[in-house]
């Protein structure tokens, strides 16, 4: 599983004129294909009659990532591949960027349309605001009273997160854990 990668956290809508088209371009974050599907809505119902609505993501779907891209009427792969290859370049996951156009009358051609589309995705990235994430998983490690302090000192040097604590006969903790600490706590034992 991937434990961590470069997304967005925010991010504003830029625009680029070129030889009379508007190119309008944005990276929102996602975590599955209904955000997706959600984020086209959004941008459906914010811009009036464009003359094409150009995207590309990638998404982490378990142990691999999914990629796709659009060119929406465009010719064919001078739209959406382009902007895909920004989103691959930056290494960055769980993102779509998405990039509408206004014709203005003068044809740019394969060449132009790829420098077009590839320059408004470098600069929707540039202008957001990119963090790193970790995956955690939630775990329930089962402790006795002795060992509760080292073992909550365990889960903070891991960088994880106690969720709740549940007092019995032992003590049982729900964690937020980074993946690649879990084995350690899933095979915990009591003495």
């Amino acid at each position: 599983m991937i434990e961590q990668y470069k997304t967005v956290k925010n991010s504003q809508w830029i625009k680029l004129n070129i030889k009379n088209s508007k190119f309008h371009g944005r990276v929102y974050p996602i975590t599955s294909l209904d955000k997706v599907n959600s984020f086209l809505k959004e941008v459906e119902d914010e811009f009036r009659k464009p003359t094409h609505i150009v995207y590309a993501y990638r998404l982490i779907e378990g142990d691999s990532i999914r990629e796709y891209a659009t060119d929406a009427g465009e010719p064919a792969h001078s739209s959406g591949p382009p902007i895909l290859k920004v989103i691959a370049g930056e290494d960055l996951l769980n993102v779509l960027l998405v990039v509408v156009r206004y014709y203005g009358g003068t044809k740019l051609g394969i060449g132009g349309l790829i420098k077009a589309y590839t320059e408004t995705a470098k600069m929707a990235v540039t202008k957001s605001r990119l963090v790193t994430k970790t995956n955690k998983k939630v775990i329930f490690i089962e402790t006795n009273y002795k060992e509760l302090g080292d073992m909550l000192y365990k889960i903070d040097q891991v960088k994880g997160k106690v969720i709740e604590i549940i007092h019995d006969k032992n003590v049982k903790i729900k964690a937020l854990i980074p993946i690649s600490f879990c084995t350690r706590f899933e095979n915990t034992e009591l003495d």
